[in-house]
């Protein structure tokens, strides 16, 4: 089973490629709609129903489908499609000026990931010393969202066990937040970032860069 789920939209691939027998997409990750979502089937691999009672989807799932979100999945993902050539590296640029800017702010930020293979719209970087919750309510009364650790781990009070399992010291990983560029961010987003980081860090009296 490969999950899929951030990648679509963002990175090119290829379900044989991958070997996989099965592969998982969730619309809203490429601006569909929430809570729709697809699992793509090898030919020759057979489910067991996970939900009886009806015929829809095949006889797997029972119940009336979401014909709404299922259409505005297509058409999310036909659009994904055609920016495929632009979208990550702009993603891409967005990121670099978000993390160069950080850089130059607070010289002592910590990303994760930099020089590996990575979505290319996604930094996720700590202040030594900063609690993460801090970083993110203050963004946030800033009208900045961004998340701490992973998406899948959003609200635990724990360290990213990612992080943990990379190597990260817990100091640093109960730290970590993470930004996600999306298909409508623009480099403005990223000058309001900036301008949000700044006045957060000066407010918290955090060492910057004079």
């Amino acid at each position: 089973v490969a999950d899929a789920v951030q990648a679509a939209g963002k990175l090119g691939f290829h379900m044989s490629a991958l070997g996989a027998d099965l592969l998982s997409l969730s619309a809203h990750k490429f601006g569909g709609p929430q809570g729709a979502g697809a699992l793509i089937v090898r030919d020759g691999v057979r489910l067991a129903s996970q939900m009886r009672g009806g015929g829809q989807e095949r006889g797997l799932r029972g119940g009336t489908e979401n014909v709404t979100a299922i259409t505005g999945f297509g058409h999310a993902a036909q659009l994904a499609l055609e920016t495929m050539d632009e979208l990550p590296d702009r993603l891409c640029d967005l990121r670099g000026r978000l993390e160069a800017g950080v850089t130059e702010i607070t010289p002592q930020a910590v990303f994760f990931g930099q020089n590996s293979p990575r979505l290319p719209n996604t930094s996720c970087f700590s202040l030594p010393g900063v609690r993460a919750s801090t970083l993110v309510m203050n963004l946030d009364l800033m009208g900045v969202a961004v998340s701490a650790g992973a998406a899948c781990s959003s609200g635990k009070v724990t360290p990213s066990p990612v992080l943990r399992a990379m190597g990260v010291e817990e100091s640093l990983a109960d730290g970590a937040i993470r930004v996600s560029l999306g298909w409508a961010n623009t480099s403005a987003d990223v000058d309001a970032f900036l301008s949000a980081w700044k006045t957060i860090c000066a407010r918290l009296t955090l060492p910057m860069a004079s």
